[in-house]
């Protein structure tokens, strides 16, 4: 996964595969550094979908990899499924889209390629959903609009 934004969704299921109800931590690192974490309660035999978000503010730019690691609970033996490297996150100044440190012509016809398009969509591309609301559409384009011509 590739996002370029100030701020992103990351969801976790975390299920519990014991027999009895247990309580633990799920914590989401972008490479080494904590960036969120929950308590949760899940039953025996249940999961759930939780929902962090990462406000990627204050970083650097660049690749983070993204694992959400669930604490261990007392008797567990089986934990080599405790934690899940899954993706990447670019983070980049908005707009920004292809990352090469300008935000131009390329950036916006990259949007223009995906326009209208959903999750559902061939076309779709979620790079350029930049507010991450499923739709590439007007809103995306006027970030990149709003910060047209600027380089780091």
């Amino acid at each position: 996964m590739l996002v370029r934004v100030t701020a992103c969704n990351i969801n976790v299921t975390a299920a519990n595969q014991g027999d009895c109800t247990e309580t633990f931590n799920v914590t989401i690192h972008a490479n080494t550094t904590s960036v969120a974490s929950q308590t949760i309660t899940l039953g025996n035999g249940t999961s759930t979908t939780i929902t962090f978000s990462w406000n990627t503010t204050g970083f650097a730019k660049g690749n983070y990899s993204i694992d959400a690691e669930a604490g261990s609970v007392p008797r567990e033996t089986d934990t080599a499924d405790n934690t899940l490297l899954d993706g990447w996150i670019f983070v980049a100044m908005p707009g920004d889209i292809n990352a090469d440190g300008i935000v131009d012509i390329f950036d916006i016809a990259t949007v223009a390629l995906a326009f209208g398009s959903t999750p559902s969509d061939p076309n779709w591309n979620s790079t350029v959903d930049i507010n991450n609301d499923n739709i590439v559409d007007i809103f995306d384009i006027v970030v990149v609009a709003l910060h047209f011509g600027e380089t780091s």
